[in-house]
């Protein structure tokens, strides 16, 4: 089921390429169970996975939304900031 009321706008900065720059408009409920399926769903639609360096997320939402997903919460705890290293998501 998607998730009303939600946007997830996103910067993929890359090594040797241009960065992308998009907006997710129908993340479903399964996605937000965790990070890490939120991030896959992310390099789903990426040309360069093995060329990526950061993802910037910023979700864009009311605060009830942010309230009733976890996964949006520690998120933006980490001000949605994600990086890696030939494709690898580096610990933070």
């Amino acid at each position: 089921m998607i998730v009303k009321n939600l946007k997830l706008d996103v910067i993929a900065t890359f090594n040797k390429h241009e960065q992308e720059w998009f907006t997710l408009m129908f993340l479903d409920k399964d996605t937000l169970k965790s990070e890490n399926n939120v991030l896959k769903y992310i390099l789903k639609q990426l040309d360069y996975k093995d060329d990526l360096v950061k993802l910037s997320l910023c979700w864009v939402c009311d605060q009830d939304v942010v309230k009733k997903y976890k996964t949006i919460q520690k998120s933006v705890a980490k001000n949605a900031k994600y990086f890696f290293e030939y494709g690898k998501l580096l610990t933070n």
